[in-house]
């Protein structure tokens, strides 16, 4: 039996930091390793876990900094700051979306929400059987499932994890007859601080940062933070590394140049920063579907001030779902109360004295967040050179989009209307609300398309799928059905980018589970990627 060291506080993480302090790394240094992987959150850390139990040598490199869970204050200002990217104002190209992302060691699974879903069996089959994808047949992938759900201690909430904003949405869906029930979240012992979104001070929260990442470190996996891949390595058809370049964080100043030799590149930075990895790569896209295809589960959050002080944002952050329109309309409902900063920072409700008069009332809030499934027609696209370009999100509702996300915004507003609402405030950039459900219809009909849908609905993004989408027909997906690029040996993809077509479930779980697959599937060919075998 092989003796496992796990640190006892943190991760044995390089960072710039130690890089200049190091006398014998001068301004440019190679490092070799058996796997490199891109990315620490959901998919890399899991495939750096499975490859390095099984005995590989694995490097993950992230681009982001390290920051200990005892180093969170629970105060999202601050960790929008530190640990968001571009301090969590990503955006589309017409800058009225918003793409929230961790950008850290751990990834988004630091700031997530904890949301763990299972896609239905009948989208399962459906991706196995119209799209040939066998992998994902229910009888193969529910094991690795169900193991993801037990590395993660998936749980249904129980009744002491349900706050008061999540009565709310009860009480409303009981008097409408809708069908809901509690979440299934990773979390074990929650502290019920409502503050998953500025990070667990407490690793109560299953994040990379107490799960896959400290157990592949157990392992022998090494973790490098504030190392941006800037290009894959390509020679003859075969991935053999990657080049970096490690910046201080504070200062952005370059520290070194880094090249990375490796046998298999795993690409997992998530559906927006992996694309454009491979784009500046230029690795050979017969399918011209690199970037496309980008699905962001749109969702707009309704807010209900009630009489009562209910302190919403108190317990554990997400607490039911309503579940009574996912197989039939595709609209997913979760209660959650945006907290202060995230309100703030979006400008809800006016600016100046009517935004103050507004945040007074936060104790009375409650909040439901809309999701819908959107057309995935968006995309990702590198424009520049691979050093000096920039990143292009163009992602804008349809008409059908828009008719979707507000009627979602109207079937909140209903449900806690019957829950004795007050008064709803409805996701537009407009300052609208409804005194009463007999109010309702005729504010909503005052958010209206616009022009190609922009500034009309408050519209966030937590969840971008689909730009490097897996297939079986290399000229209509990216990677083939083990996440292989195509025409490019021994790069690899895990993360949201391979999931084929857009899907209604929150796709951290799916994300695991489709990495872990990954892994699985290099382990297996061996003798066929690896030197030694």
């Amino acid at each position: 039996m092989r003796a496992i060291n796990i640190p006892r506080d943190g991760l044995p993480v390089t960072t710039a930091r130690d890089m200049a302090r190091d006398d014998s790394i001068s301004g440019r240094f190679t490092l070799k390793t058996e796997v490199v992987v891109i990315g620490s959150g959901a998919g890399g850390s899991m495939v750096a876990w499975e490859l390095a139990r099984a005995g590989r040598q694995v490097l993950v490199v992230e681009a982001g900094p390290y920051h200990p869970s005892s180093a969170f204050t629970e105060h999202l200002g601050d960790t929008m700051t530190e640990i968001y990217r571009e301090q969590a104002a990503q955006l589309n190209a017409t800058a009225d979306v918003l793409f929230p992302e961790g950008a850290c060691v751990g990834g988004s699974t630091v700031i997530g929400a904890c949301v763990m879903q299972q896609p239905p069996d009948s989208v399962l089959r459906r991706w196995s059987g119209e799209l040939g994808l066998k992998n994902l047949a229910p009888d193969v992938i529910k094991p690795l499932f169900e193991e993801v759900g037990r590395e993660q201690y998936v749980h249904l909430n129980d009744a002491h994890e349900i706050n008061t904003t999540a009565h709310k949405v009860i009480q409303g869906c009981e008097r409408m007859g809708f069908s809901w029930k509690p979440v299934s979240r990773n979390v074990r012992q929650c502290a019920l601080t409502g503050h998953c979104l500025a990070g667990c001070p407490s690793d109560r929260k299953m994040s990379a940062l107490v799960t896959h990442l400290p157990w592949a470190v157990g392992h022998g996996a090494r973790v490098m933070a504030d190392t941006e891949v800037t290009r894959v390595l390509i020679r003859n058809g075969r991935a053999y590394g990657v080049e970096a370049v490690v910046r201080d964080p504070r200062t952005r100043q370059k520290v070194a140049d880094l090249r990375i030799d490796a046998e298999v590149v795993v690409a997992a930075g998530g559906a927006i920063q992996t694309p454009l990895l491979l784009q500046r790569s230029e690795i050979p896209d017969v399918s011209g579907q690199l970037g496309k295809n980008l699905a962001v589960q749109p969702f707009v959050q309704v807010l209900a001030r009630f009489r009562e002080e209910l302190h919403g944002f108190r317990g554990a952050l997400v607490g039911v779902e309503i579940d009574e329109f996912i197989e039939t309309d595709g609209y997913m409902f979760f209660s959650a109360l945006a907290e202060p900063e995230q309100l703030m920072i979006q400008g809800n409700q006016g600016a100046g004295p009517d935004h103050i008069n507004f945040m007074k009332s936060y104790k009375h809030l409650a909040g439901l967040n809309a999701f819908a499934v959107d057309e995935g027609r968006g995309e990702v696209k590198w424009k520049g050179s691979h050093t000096d370009g920039r990143k292009v999100i163009s992602w804008n509702p349809s008409r059908s989009e828009f008719e979707k996300l507000k009627h979602g915004a109207a079937l909140a507003s209903r449900v806690f209307f019957a829950a004795g609402a007050e008064e709803i405030y409805l996701p537009s950039f407009q300052r609208l609300s409804a005194p009463s459900v007999f109010d309702l219809d005729a504010r909503l009909d005052e958010i209206t398309y616009g022009v190609r849908g922009m500034y009309s609905l408050r519209i966030n993004s937590f969840s971008s799928h689909g730009t490097c989408r897996m297939g079986v027909d290399r000229y209509q997906a990216v990677t083939n059905a083990r996440g292989e690029v195509y025409d490019v040996k021994g790069l690899f993809v895990a993360d949201a980018s391979l999931l084929p077509e857009p899907m209604a479930s929150a796709p951290h779980w799916t994300v695991q589970t489709l990495a872990k697959q990954v892994a699985q599937g290099i382990h297996a060919r061996g003798q066929e990627l690896f030197l030694k075998g």
